[in-house]
């Protein structure tokens, strides 16, 4: 059933309710034909009935008006009236609803009625709520349970459930409505609130607000009639967004956008008329189109004769000349095409500024006279090829590189004539790409010769359709010849540099086996002691060689895997002679040159020796710590333990050899050094590593 078919409903005059239009059923009920009911009063179909009477309290109805009609054939129709203000083909009018409660006054029905049973409420094709002021429901419609979500049984729980409906910062606006009605005695409000449903989404809803009086003059309840807007809602906004961006777009147009009423002056224009001829937009409205154009260059009648052709449909397009405010002449573009503005006709004339264009258009054409010299001069093979991969020319260089003359290939598959078959996958996939790709191959030449080169593949794409390719080859195989030679000489040095470093370290241990036998050979404990010292610094300068040599770079130096190696060589020289010492480390992943890496494991060398010595005299274990770190543009290098310390010395010729030689190895790095004592001894170096400089 329709909207205009679920109910008695009448549309009457606001003031003295003269009917005006009623629905099929009021037609159907009343069986009077519409022309019957046009101009009547609606208090001409029954009388009003005063429901504070007693034999009417125990109804269970609200105090809406209640009014008993009469059909044509004079049958009894009980009603309640509710109205809500519309404008009706001009005429301030209401919508006035005769909700059907019949059969509540034929069978008085019980006082537990639900909330949503009265007779009629139920057909109303939107939701309808009807609750007093203090927001009790007493009716809840069948609209409103599908609108909301809530059931008639959640209403009965809850009466107050319209406290859960309405935002809380819409609530003010119930309530200031509220006050209104009582102080106009106002019958009706429109409201647009936010609305809660029971899944807990937010929808944007006019409420229809009857509010309806006791013949004391107070509100004995509140009618509302509920509409969805929330889709409506975002089509205003949308709507309003697209008009901003229109007008937006319409003013971010750098082309000059004017619009002519019929007669040819102009009504409005965009941003982009001022920027094209420099004029402010009300120096402009109201002028004739012969105010922008150049004098002299302007024919009435041929722009008179454009001007009705575009005003009966005929899109047009002309080149002219305009003058700018200060008097610049300067060719146009211009076109005509017939629109409608704020409900009138005009025509949309849209000009653009084209000097640049002429200006592009000779360069262009010496482009294209330096790109056809480029082309057929260039040193680099050049092949220009068609959709279809076939060759439409090539150039001098690819003529002297592949043996073949432009006549001979013209119109041939480019990649069937020169690639290798065991190649000819790789260079399809070159030949369609659809970004530019390099590629190191081997080619054919016209003699059967196999050539090394190097292709690059340039797609020309045009609407995302690729319409042309350049294929363009440098022969290397001179260069590649020249590299195998490169990488056979350095082959062969690389094996040689191997060698030096195996036969250094072996060297090394050569000399680190005669100072061990020159240390067992001496009785002397100060020679035995200066003997074995000599020997771990020479082990150290041996490790960095047998590190290189096992290495697959020779210049750098793994300084993580040195460290560590160096640690454990130096601590299972002294730990069998000194108490158990746990080794921390913190290290980057850093190379170095050999000559900063064995200074680096010097240093070690000197401190572990000195730590295991004199450190931890007196204690049962120690701890040493090593970090070797990248901090900014600079590696820190320290070494610290917990021992007892370092001993003050008063001059600096006491010194022991040990210190000396760290501080001279510091110096060697350009390091900065510093050494001092804090809860046991503390080196630390700061130094640029060689190649950051």
């Amino acid at each position: 059933m329709t909207f205009f078919d679920s109910q008695l409903m009448f549309v009457c005059d606001q003031l003295n309710l003269k009917i005006l239009d009623a629905n099929e059923a009021v037609i159907s009920k009343l069986q009077y034909s519409k022309k019957e009911l046009i101009g009547k009063s609606l208090s001409t179909l029954g009388k009003n009935i005063d429901l504070s009477q007693e034999e009417f309290v125990d109804l269970g109805l609200p105090f809406i008006e209640t009014w008993k009609i009469f059909s044509k054939s004079k049958d009894e129709f009980f009603v309640q009236f509710s109205s809500h203000l519309i404008n009706y083909k001009g005429i301030p009018s209401k919508v006035v609803i005769a909700h059907d409660v019949t059969n509540v006054f034929k069978k008085k029905a019980s006082s537990k009625k639900a909330v949503s049973l009265p007779i009629g409420f139920q057909d109303f094709p939107l939701a309808e709520i009807e609750w007093d002021l203090n927001h009790k429901i007493l009716r809840w419609s069948k609209r409103a349970e599908l609108l909301f979500g809530y059931s008639h049984s959640d209403v009965n729980k809850n009466p107050f459930l319209i406290e859960d409906l309405i935002k809380e910062s819409d609530f003010n606006k119930i309530t200031q409505a509220n006050r209104d009605a009582l102080e106009e005695l106002s019958p009706t409000k429109i409201l647009t609130l936010r609305t809660e449903t029971k899944s807990g989404e937010y929808i944007e809803c006019e409420w229809y607000n009857s509010y309806l009086f006791d013949n004391k003059g107070h509100i004995t309840s509140i009618y509302s009639v509920i509409k969805d807007i929330t889709e409506e809602t975002l089509a205003r906004e949308k709507s309003r967004q697209l008009m901003t961006s229109f007008m937006d777009l319409y003013n971010s147009i750098t082309d000059a956008i004017y619009l002519l009423n019929p007669l040819g002056v102009i009504v409005d224009v965009n941003a982009g008329l001022t920027k094209t001829f420099g004029y402010e937009k009300e120096e402009v409205i109201g002028q004739q189109i012969k105010f922008l154009s150049a004098s002299g260059k302007y024919d009435d009648d041929l722009i008179t004769d454009y001007l009705k052709r575009a005003k009966d449909g005929e899109s047009i397009s002309y080149e002219g000349w305009g003058e700018k405010k200060n008097g610049e002449v300067f060719p146009t573009e211009v076109l005509m095409n017939s629109g409608s503005y704020l409900d009138e006709d005009v025509i949309i004339v849209v000009e653009r500024d084209v000097s640049e264009r002429l200006l592009s258009h000779q360069e262009l054409k010496h482009r294209e006279s330096m790109f056809s010299n480029l082309f057929h001069s260039s040193p680099i093979g050049i092949a220009q090829l068609d959709r279809h991969q076939e060759i439409e020319s090539v150039n001098q260089s690819f003529e002297e590189i592949f043996g073949y003359t432009q006549k001979e290939v013209k119109g041939l598959e480019l990649d069937k004539l020169i690639v290798p078959e065991d190649e000819y996958q790789d260079a399809l996939e070159l030949s369609t790409s659809e970004i530019a790709k390099v590629y190191s191959g081997k080619r054919r030449t016209k003699s059967g010769n196999i050539i090394d080169v190097i292709v690059c593949a340039v797609p020309v794409i045009v609407d995302g359709r690729i319409i042309s390719m350049y294929g363009i080859y440098v022969d290397i195989t001179e260069r590649k010849r020249a590299e195998e030679k490169l990488k056979s000489n350095l082959r062969e040095k690389e094996v040689l540099l191997a060698e030096i470093h195996h036969r250094v370290k072996n060297n090394l241990a050569v000399i680190t086996g005669l100072l061990e036998l020159q240390a067992l050979n001496s009785e002397n404990e100060d020679a035995h002691k200066v003997l074995k010292d000599s020997q771990m610094r020479v082990n150290s300068i041996a490790l960095v060689h047998e590190l290189l040599y096992q290495s697959d770079d020779f210049s750098q130096v793994d300084i993580p895997n040195y460290l560590k190696d160096l640690t454990r060589v130096i601590s299972n020289s002294l730990e069998r002679r000194a108490i158990p010492v746990n080794i921390e480390f913190d290290l980057d992943q850093i190379e170095l040159e050999i000559t900063q890496a064995i200074p680096c494991g010097l240093i070690l060398n000197e401190i572990l020796t000195n730590s295991y010595k004199h450190a931890f005299a007196g204690r049962k274990k120690g701890e040493i710590f090593i970090s070797f770190k990248n901090f900014e543009d600079k590696i820190v290098y320290k070494v610290r333990d917990n021992g007892v310390g370092l001993p003050e010395e008063n001059e600096e010729d006491k010194q022991s050899l040990g210190m000396t030689l760290v501080k001279t190895l510091g110096r060697q790095l350009n390091a900065e050094t510093n050494i001092y004592s804090d809860n046991g001894a503390s080196f630390e170096f700061r130094f640029e590593k060689k190649g950051n400089l």
